[in-house]
């Protein structure tokens, strides 16, 4: 029996807008300051760095006269995902703990956790930055689990990332890869199929 629905945040349940990484290039110079930011800002998933110290050190190489707060305030932008919330919220009304499972640095974890209404739809919310464990970890799926104290197999977790979703597998859970561009019916169809209620 299914117990819990695990969903992660960017890619599934929130969205940034068209031109994000464009502004994100203009901002730096160039593409390759973006595969530079994002790989950093990977160093600070876990709470272990400062998300704003690492930006600084990458400014620093780059002879860029930009500041974190610019960065950030394009990371700010997020747009929820009406169609996912709910249905998390028709599989906790049957009667399954909902639970948002994301890697974030800190300053866009807090961001999210004071302006974005999860918690209206989740019953557990677990950032990476608060838990020193990130996905692909299977460590970080255990934690979870461990917490709900519920066997690893009666939760379901949904990603983007086909990394994250063979993590969770290790770990024991049930996982389904949910793309850009896949459809959303066949989700459903998926979720249904591994036994998630109220889908």
């Amino acid at each position: 029996m299914i117990r819990a629905l695990l969903v992660d945040a960017d890619g599934v349940l929130q969205h940034v807008p068209k031109g994000f990484l464009r502004d994100f290039a203009a901002l730096g110079g160039g593409w390759g300051f973006v595969r530079e930011v994002f790989g950093e800002e990977q160093r600070t998933m876990t709470g272990s760095e400062d998300l704003v110290e690492v930006l600084e050190e990458v400014f620093d190489r780059r002879g860029l006269a930009i500041s974190p707060e610019q960065l950030l305030a394009l990371w700010y932008r997020i747009t929820p995902d009406q169609r996912m919330l709910d249905l998390v919220a028709r599989v906790r009304q049957a009667g399954a703990i909902t639970v948002l499972a994301t890697n974030q640095q800190s300053y866009r974890g807090t961001w999210m956790q004071q302006n974005l209404p999860y918690d209206d739809y989740f019953d557990h919310t677990f950032y990476s930055f608060e838990m020193g464990l990130a996905k692909p970890d299977p460590a970080y799926f255990t934690s979870i689990v461990d917490h709900l104290d519920i066997d690893a197999d009666q939760a379901v977790f949904i990603d983007d990332l086909a990394t994250n979703t063979a993590g969770a597998r290790k770990a024991g859970l049930k996982a389904i890869t949910y793309p850009p561009r896949f459809p959303f019916r066949l989700l459903q169809l998926r979720l249904r199929t591994v036994g998630v209620p109220g889908v």
